[in-house]
């Protein structure tokens, strides 16, 4: 395998809350214990990998923003690059227990935060990283928080699955997949970080990578109001540009209404990486996604039209009493 070139981006915004307590942190070389701004130029992956994080605080007032900082520092912490020996780095395995200890390490300082500052009682947050390192993208998640990976020769697929309600009514069979996000109850989590009644219990998965694999890491504000098949047209018409990917998907995640913090981090794979043999998109859900993405908008243009019919059909009504009115007024 030659080597991985790539390319990342990432915006974290409050958006459709007046407080942001979303946090992410991205590096695209864990070799130099450099975070934070990202261009959208090709990189080289390096012997220890590129990493991104989301959180999403929970604990209203600032709580929640300190909660998801904790998380991210504590990662950040567990990756500086003399941490990441090749004892870690040596298989599938002790990478994703690495990930796995790394997650517990951030829910323990979030409880031990929250237990020496009354103002912090339970803070919580959840977590969603991918750490790319290798032939492999290893993802690991607390919470509903969510990662995707798209690929134009096999379309979007979700990596993490949602510790929530609502997907365990999908699980047990209670509920449709399509019926979960319009689901009221689409907001309770049933696993996260500080949460006092339990200790954390992260899930870590390994996968392949592909080349034009494009990983995206979001919070709820994002797949809240944007259903996968709309991130997937999304994603499709700007895989060449991550920075134009995250503008795009930042649009119309406003457009559909967001009321929450939005957060999103996307990694491309350029080249290096296996290439894909069916090089067939899937058509059905981009005809699917162009279909929503219609329909949202046309429902706001519908209420806005039956608005101003109300309104012509009121003043019409109001024109045609006062002048029954006068008349019979002039009879009498």
């Amino acid at each position: 395998m030659s080597e991985i070139r790539f390319t990342m981006a990432a915006r974290c915004e409050a958006a459709g809350r007046q407080n942001n307590e979303d946090n992410f942190q991205l590096t695209d070389d864990l070799t130099r214990n450099q975070w934070g701004f990202i261009t959208d130029d090709e990189v080289e992956l390096g012997d220890k990998g590129a990493l991104m994080v989301v959180c999403d605080g929970m604990g209203g007032l600032q709580a929640g923003a300190t909660a998801s900082d904790i998380a991210v520092k504590t990662i950040k912490a567990w990756f500086e690059s003399d941490r990441l020996t090749p004892e870690v780095t040596a298989s599938l395995e002790t990478i994703e227990q690495y990930i796995r200890e790394a997650i517990i390490n951030a829910d323990t300082n979030i409880k031990e935060a929250g237990l020496q500052n009354s103002e912090y009682e339970g803070m919580g947050s959840t977590i969603v990283m991918a750490w790319i390192i290798g032939e492999h993208v290893h993802v690991g998640w607390c919470g509903d928080s969510r990662a995707y990976r798209y690929n134009p020769a096999l379309g979007l697929e979700q990596l993490s699955h949602d510790h929530s309600y609502v997907q365990e009514l999908v699980d047990s069979g209670k509920l449709s997949a399509a019926l979960a996000f319009d689901h009221p109850d689409s907001n309770i989590i049933t696993r996260s970080l500080g949460d006092l009644r339990q200790e954390a219990r992260p899930d870590v998965q390994s996968f392949p990578l592909c080349n034009d694999d494009v990983i995206l890491l979001c919070s709820d504000g994002l797949s809240g109001v944007l259903r996968d098949c709309e991130i997937e047209a999304i994603i499709a018409a700007n895989a060449d540009s991550m920075e134009n990917c995250r503008q795009a998907l930042w649009t119309e995640s406003e457009q559909a209404g967001w009321i929450d913090n939005v957060t999103v981090a996307l990694c491309r794979i350029v080249s290096g990486a296996v290439t894909v043999k069916n090089t067939t998109a899937p058509s059905e859900p981009e005809e699917n996604a162009v279909t929503a993405i219609k329909k949202r908008k046309s429902k706001g243009m519908i209420v806005a039209a039956l608005v101003l019919l109300l309104v012509i059909a009121l003043a019409a009504g109001y024109y045609y009493l006062a002048n029954y009115t006068g008349l019979l007024r002039f009879l009498q």
